[in-house]
């Protein structure tokens, strides 16, 4: 079975008689919590764990204990989860890797949470792709064998958690829209083509302590903290202030 790059980077990073713990919790950057339309609307969902990359890993932790706590977050939080949704029902993927390390009582896992969802295709309103359009950074570390199921269940309850509070902030920033004087109907019926259109007409956007600035539709905005979220009216504006255009969304 071929090893995904990321999981054979720690293998190769770990040395010889021992593996230290490894936690790689961010990418480039965390992506705008705050502020995303996408998940505005979203009141109803289906859960999928996706463990197809590496399937023996769902013999190292319990997938129905994974499950409930997910569901128990997501009811928390006021979602409605149902086991089989229509087409354009969106999905939140869990999606769960690992692989043991040879030689120790070490197992590397990474977990990462996204949303997939119908989308209309720009200029083709006749046709619609099924998308991811959300994701939180993901989580990888090496652990002992005997911890590697509680991590495992652990950080998909952190990151749908962090989904979550980015739809509660989602539908206070589109509260916060209707509310200004004289902006537009914005109902939480609003097509999503439409909201991701807005999006990219929106402000760049940045994190105080990163480098680079994104569209605010980038899949690198998604994390943002609202405390370090910065926003510049133009692409000048955020290079005169120190930052870099970033690579992916190329604002």
């Amino acid at each position: 079975m071929a090893v995904p790059a990321y999981l054979m980077a720690i293998l190769l990073a770990t040395p010889a008689g021992g593996v230290a713990d490894v936690l790689l919790d961010r990418m480039e950057e965390t992506l705008l919590v705050s502020g995303n339309p996408v998940l505005a609307d979203v009141n109803e969902l289906t859960v999928v764990l996706a463990t197809q990359d590496t399937p023996r890993v769902e013999q190292v932790f319990d997938a129905s204990d994974v499950k409930t706590r997910i569901l128990q977050k997501l009811g928390d939080a006021g979602f409605r989860v149902v086991d089989r949704g229509m087409e354009t029902t969106p999905r939140l993927v869990v999606h769960i890797e690992g692989i043991e390390v040879p030689g120790s009582d070490k197992y590397v896992f990474r977990v990462q949470t996204a949303l997939d969802r119908l989308v209309v295709v720009p200029g083709r309103e006749n046709r619609q792709l099924l998308t991811e359009v959300w994701r939180v950074g993901p989580v990888m570390a090496a652990v002992g064998k005997p911890d590697v199921g509680n991590a495992i269940c652990a950080a998909a309850s952190v990151q749908v958690g962090t989904f979550a509070d980015a739809h509660k902030a989602a539908r206070s920033l589109l509260g916060a829209t209707k509310a200004a004087p004289g902006a537009g109907v914005l109902g939480a019926t609003q097509p999503v083509s439409q909201s991701l259109q807005t999006a990219a007409q929106g402000p760049l956007i940045a994190s105080k302590s990163g480098k680079a600035f994104h569209r605010p539709d980038c899949r690198w905005a998604q994390n943002i903290s609202a405390e370090n979220l910065v926003t510049y009216k133009t692409r000048e504006e955020a290079i005169a202030s120190g930052k870099r255009p970033c690579k992916s969304c190329n604002p």
